[in-house]
């Protein structure tokens, strides 16, 4: 009786995780929509040629997946899969015809911050329920929340000779962070379902973007 409520418990464990994974693929497709239609601006903004705008999108959009998937011990998702890739270029393509890169101003750029905002509560989530999956410990998962979330980010600035973005600017890598934070008490009373999902996701973003509008930032020592 005993080994058989424990094999009941696993397997509903097991269909759990598959069911988290499956719910992170597709968060996975709309952060790289988003993520790669930022990094599509900022490169536009840099006036770098065609090659240097599909570089930085790229970049910008599986940056941190590739670092995610390394750090859980799996093959980067870009180099299994042909949808990401997919994904990105015709974003990428729309928003050339769409001429979204003749507004690159980005203080009044809304696209540029709601895709960037998007993006980081998708990927700060996905980050958080990859390292669940993989039985992190509560700094893991804080860790591939954040580097998930920013990873990419951080490479794109790295390569286009500036600080990365998530140092010095509005509230961006503590949002990652309290995401993170979010999934892993959620993980201890079992609450992680499609609608708390949502709750943390909208308001993951929703924070994001009032901390553009307010101009929030952490403290600085000098």
């Amino acid at each position: 009786m005993y080994y058989t409520i424990v094999s009941l418990s696993n397997k509903r464990r097991k269909l759990r995780e598959e069911s988290n994974l499956e719910y992170t693929t597709i968060l996975d497709i709309i952060g790289t929509v988003a993520f790669a239609l930022s990094g599509y601006i900022l490169a536009s903004k840099a006036k770098f040629d065609i090659l240097g705008v599909i570089v930085i999108s790229l970049i910008t959009a599986f940056g941190g997946g590739v670092v995610r998937d390394l750090l859980v011990d799996k093959t980067p998702f870009i180099f299994k899969e042909t949808y990401p890739i997919t994904v990105a270029m015709i974003t990428i393509f729309i928003a050339y015809i769409l001429k979204l890169h003749h507004n690159i101003k980005l203080s009044r750029n809304y696209i540029f911050r709601v895709s960037d905002s998007i993006g980081l509560s998708l990927f700060a989530y996905t980050g958080a329920i990859t390292a669940l999956s993989a039985e992190f410990n509560f700094s893991g998962i804080l860790f591939l929340s954040f580097l998930t979330a920013v990873g990419g980010g951080i490479i794109r600035d790295m390569m286009m000779n500036k600080v990365p973005f998530v140092l010095t600017n509005d509230f961006y890598g503590t949002v990652a962070l309290l995401i993170g934070l979010s999934v892993w008490i959620l993980s201890l009373f079992d609450a992680i379902n499609t609608y708390s999902s949502l709750i943390i996701l909208i308001i993951g973003t929703i924070l994001r973007l009032v901390a553009i509008k307010k101009r929030w930032k952490l403290p600085k020592l000098f």
